[in-house]
């Protein structure tokens, strides 16, 4: 039996209970900005997928929940973000109790969640969610894809492909709403900023913020 199915932005998606409760559930816990956002990487990731070979067997409702509960925690006043967990992870663990709690998600099994976990918490990593499984790497793409515009990845968006999801989903200044999350996190929780990209928000942006040096920790003495 087919998945049920609708379109937007003349795009057609995965229509599932799941993937309704998951964009309702993010509606709830992000503003309208960081919605928009997630759900046009979703939208996006579905333009890839239909073009790229390599995804035509992705389990596309992983990968709309993966994307849609992306930023669940990105904010560091979300009640999903801890003091000392990148943005990333809080995130992978707030969908992951999301899925333990919806009773149509029991058809994920252990794989699927773990699937989703890995897809949230790579994916502001492509060095790495690319050579993961499609799902991971999809989801990585295409939150990119929204970053970045028509074009990317590798031309696979066209421009009147973007313009008709950014039609449906408009930005609301998108670009400096990004700035001002990503330097929160270097004021309220630098110590999860070090070893990733928000620190370079930090050395730009916020006027005292002090990354630590991985040259400097790794090569320190070692008092055995």
């Amino acid at each position: 039996m087919a998945s049920p199915t609708r379109t937007m932005a003349g795009i057609t998606v995965p229509d599932t209970p799941l993937i309704q409760a998951a964009l309702a559930y993010a509606k709830t816990h992000n503003d309208p900005m960081s919605y928009h956002h997630v759900h046009r990487s979703w939208l996006f990731g579905c333009i890839i997928a239909s073009k790229v070979p390599s995804f035509q067997d992705t389990n596309m409702e992983v990968h709309a929940v993966s994307a849609i509960l992306h930023d669940l925690a990105w904010d560091h006043t979300s009640p999903f973000s801890t003091p000392d967990k990148r943005f990333e992870v809080d995130g992978a663990n707030a969908a992951r109790d999301f899925l333990a709690r919806e009773i149509e998600g029991s058809h994920f099994d252990d794989r699927q969640r773990q699937l989703v976990w890995d897809s949230i918490a790579l994916h502001t990593t492509p060095s790495l969610a690319s050579h993961k499984e499609p799902e991971v790497a999809l989801c990585n793409m295409g939150i990119g894809a929204d970053f970045m515009g028509p074009g990317t990845p590798g031309g696979l968006i066209t421009k009147e492909e973007y313009r008709a999801v950014v039609g449906e989903l408009p930005l609301l200044g998108f670009k400096e709403s990004v700035k001002k999350i990503m330097c929160g996190l270097c004021v309220h929780k630098p110590e999860t900023t070090y070893d990733n990209f928000v620190g370079a928000f930090g050395k730009r942006y916020v006027e005292g913020y002090e990354a630590q040096d991985i040259v400097d920790f790794l090569m320190q003495p070692i008092d055995a």
